[in-house]
């Protein structure tokens, strides 16, 4: 289902005209879904799939200590490639798939998580 989602994600952030830079960027401190660029700007971009809403939407799995995660890895990634000086946001692409694991809702929330 992860698979099928980013892939989802990667389909939507390409029609909105992001340019994809990394799918699955991993360190020692976690990994990043997909990183873009939307436009001149940095965007880390975390997918949550879900089949259902029995446990909630997918947007709220991205709770506090994610979010905390997400800004870190976030740092990580712009030390490490030398763009600490680019404008940065990270967004939510949260999409629900029926059971053929087709996407029947797609929503990007952009700037999902914000700064300390």
């Amino acid at each position: 289902m992860g698979h099928a989602g980013e892939a989802a994600a990667i389909r939507h952030l390409e029609q909105q005209g992001y340019k994809i830079l990394a799918r699955d960027w991993r360190n020692r401190l976690g990994q990043i879904d997909i990183v873009a660029e939307d436009a001149n700007t940095l965007v880390l971009v975390e997918v949550k799939a879900r089949r259902g809403t029995a446990f909630g939407t997918p947007q709220e799995a991205v709770d506090a200590r994610k979010q905390r995660k997400l800004r870190t890895l976030l740092e990580v990634y712009r030390a490490t490639t030398h763009r600490r000086e680019q404008p940065c946001r990270i967004d939510v692409v949260a999409l629900l798939l029926d059971d053929g694991l087709k996407v029947t809702q797609v929503e990007h929330i952009k700037d999902a998580v914000q700064g300390e």
